[in-house]
Formats: structure tokens, sequence, C-alpha cells
């Protein structure tokens, strides 16, 4: 069995937490086939973890995994059921395939916030990336663009000559941003989300690495299960929306992927 609707459903992570350690017949115990599950126990991820894309400390995709821990039954009820990885507790054993990245119901989510570094390991295209991340709904904001492209590495002729503009090329620091600046932006950003979308839905590794960070992170913290809208899978959603992040005025651009 792979899916498991959680029909008395979850607020947060603590909740999650909480209740599964309180109530050790939970279905998702079962789900996740630890229903032998004397001495172990849910545990709140704590902190940023290395990224094996990166190489840096980031958010995982685990949010709570289970751990073999020696507690009492006085310990976890002084807790309030509630156990948190930097906690003070003899942890004897992290328990692998038993990460869980929750998505709380009816919120607008993130699956993934993607920079430059990650997004070329994952998709082989800076200028994607670019593409993705620049600035095009409003005029005042295009002066952000040199931002971005020096966060980037690229000139303006490089950027025009890669998405075969002359009007790009020909951009420098003092050009004064149009409407016809805004047109060109607004269509390579648009083409390049669809296609980003495109690789990513019809592409199982690049996929699992923005929901669950199999090639990213280490067991346990990717995530082999997703809790979304209160059910527990192992399958990965198949549609998703591109979007460009928040980039601090262009010098630190990221492209932020969300579900439908």
């Amino acid at each position: 069995m792979t899916s498991n609707k959680a029909l008395d459903g979850f607020k947060n992570e603590e909740e999650f937490v909480k209740k599964l350690n309180s109530n050790k017949g939970h279905q998702i115990w079962k789900t996740i086939n630890l229903a032998n599950n004397k001495n172990l126990y849910f545990v709140r991820v704590a902190g940023s973890k290395i990224s094996k894309l990166t190489n840096k400390k980031i958010p995982c995709k685990t949010d709570v995994f289970v751990s073999e821990i020696n507690l009492s039954e006085k310990e976890l009820e002084s807790n309030d059921y509630l156990i948190n990885e930097n906690q003070k507790l003899k942890f004897i054993k992290k328990i692998p395939q038993s990460g869980i990245s929750i998505k709380m119901n009816k919120t607008n989510y993130q699956i993934d916030k993607c920079s430059l570094e990650k997004f070329v390991k994952r998709f082989k295209d800076k200028f994607l990336f670019i593409g993705a991340t620049i600035y095009s709904k409003d005029i005042r904001d295009l002066i952000k663009n040199h931002n971005v492209l020096k966060a980037t590495n690229t000139s303006w002729k490089e950027f025009g000559e890669n998405f075969n503009n002359k009007t790009l090329e020909n951009i420098n620091i003092k050009t004064k941003f149009n409407e016809e600046h805004k047109k060109v932006f607004e269509k390579i950003q648009k083409n390049s989300n669809e296609q980003i979308k495109s690789m990513a839905i019809n592409d199982p590794k690049i996929l699992d690495s923005l929901y669950k960070g199999t090639d990213e992170f280490e067991d346990p913290y990717c995530a082999t299960w997703l809790l979304i809208n209160n059910e527990l899978t192992k399958n990965i959603p198949t549609d998703l929306i591109v979007t460009k992040g928040s980039s601090k005025g262009g010098t630190r651009p990221q492209v932020e992927f969300k579900p439908i």
C-alpha cells in the first residue's frame, strides 16, 4: 500500500508529530511499514542540511522522520509527545525511507526554490534560468534586470544572442527601458517558464528532485513520502507552476515551483 488518507487531518508538522507519537496504532504507521514501532518515534527536522547539489546548507525536503530513541513514556508525556531533532535525547538510529514532506492542507505551498547553481545541475541551461527570473511586469522594474544578469555572470550581448534579439544585445547601463523592452522580456519569461515546466513534468528525475530531493539530501532528509491535503503517498504530482521567485531586487534570482 502506498497511500493513506489521514481523515483526522493535521494543522502543521508539530501536530503531526504529536498525534503519531501519542497513537502508535495510527494508520500512517502501518502505511510506512512501521506497525512494529516500539521505541520508534516521529521527529521534527531542525535546521538546514547539506545539499549535494550545491554543497551548502539549505532547508531539506523532509519535515519529519522516524527515529529509534531510548525514551520513557514519562519523558514523552513531559514533552507533550513532541520530539524535535535538536532535543537532548538518546537518539539511536534514524530509520531509512521514513522521511515525510508535509504540504499543509489548502495552502499555496512551495515545492522548491531553485538558485542558479541548483537549476543548472537539474536543467543544464543557464539561460532558461535567466529567462525565468528577469523582471517583466512593470517598466519601472526592468532596470533590476541589470542585477539579474550580474548575479548570473552574463552580459547583455550574451543574453541577446542566446534569445536571438538585437534589442537585448544593445542594452547597457544607460538604457532607458520602454514598452518594447517590456514586451520582449514578457515573451522570454513566458517561453522560459513553459519550457522549464515541460522539462520538469516529462522527466521523473527532475520531478523527484523538486519534490523529494533524492539526489540532493541524504536519507531520511530526502522525502520518501509526501503528505498532500492529508493524503500520504509516494506518488509525485505530475503538474506544477513555474514562477519567478523573490530575488532581492534581482541580486539573488531564484526560480520557484508551486502546485497547480
